[in-house]
């Protein structure tokens, strides 16, 4: 079996409401600032060059382009003219996350601001034990109001696999829709139980992969396998709301 997860959609445990390296009396997005601060200080001048729109847009460009390597395929461009998204370096991750409000607890894995992923120390561990080196993780300290630090230590994850086994025309039409002639090849999903339930995708394109993302979906849907689930399940983490997928494995022309 093969099994999805959509994006948590509302603030909650899976996603906690709050930013980046704020300080606990301030909403101000301080990783964002550090790496503006890092293009202007440390960057050579032809690595701001592929930032540099001519307008001063360098600094903020920059830091939108790293926010995105953790959601985006390696190798992958977000546009005209814009550099490929290469492997993270090591001053880019976020040091922290500062909530708005106290949690009682977390899910072992919950999607911070901009799509970003991050799991806790038991997940992490399960994963690096079934895909070793294939995903990326980096410290991430979790804070919340009254200068409190969860307890629980968390670690952002980028997914480093991405397959095509999503097949379309066996799956069911209310599940998704195409974007149009322009991007072919790109879907949205729809983020229920009835739409993740509603996919199909092919046995002998992801074949042993244990946790991956589908190019058509890009970062909205999450898959893993059916062994991953029942460890997740067996070590008693909670993980945001997931679904069987239907799983083809006759040969798809």
């Amino acid at each position: 079996m093969v099994w999805g997860m959509s994006l948590p959609s509302g603030f909650g445990e899976f996603f906690p409401m709050g930013n980046f390296e704020a300080h606990i009396d301030s909403d101000d997005d301080e990783w964002g600032d550090r790496l503006k601060a890092y293009y202007k200080e440390k960057m050579s001048e032809e690595q701001k060059a592929l930032f540099d729109d001519g307008m001063g847009n360098g600094p903020g460009a920059y830091s939108y382009y790293v926010a995105q390597k953790f959601i985006s395929e390696r190798g992958m461009v977000s546009g005209v003219g814009k550099p490929p998204f290469c492997p993270i370096e090591a001053h880019e991750p976020p040091r922290s996350f500062v909530t708005e409000k106290g949690y009682k607890s977390l899910g072992s894995l919950i999607m911070l601001n901009g799509r970003i992923l991050a799991v806790d120390e038991a997940l992490k561990t399960i994963i690096e034990r079934l895909e070793p080196g294939e995903h990326e993780f980096s410290s991430i300290e979790v804070r919340m109001p009254r200068n409190k630090v969860y307890p629980s230590s968390y670690y952002t994850l980028f997914i480093g696999q991405y397959f095509d086994s999503f097949l379309p025309e066996k799956s069911k039409r209310e599940s998704i829709r195409n974007h149009g002639p322009s991007y072919p090849n790109y879907y949205s999903l729809e983020q229920s139980k009835k739409g993740v339930t509603g996919l199909a995708l092919a046995k002998a394109t992801f074949g042993s992969a244990h946790l991956w993302r589908e190019r058509a979906f890009r970062e909205w849907l999450i898959c893993f396998s059916d062994e991953l689930q029942a460890e997740i399940a067996e070590g008693g983490l909670r993980i945001p709301k997931h679904y069987q997928i239907k799983q083809i494995t006759e040969t798809v022309s």
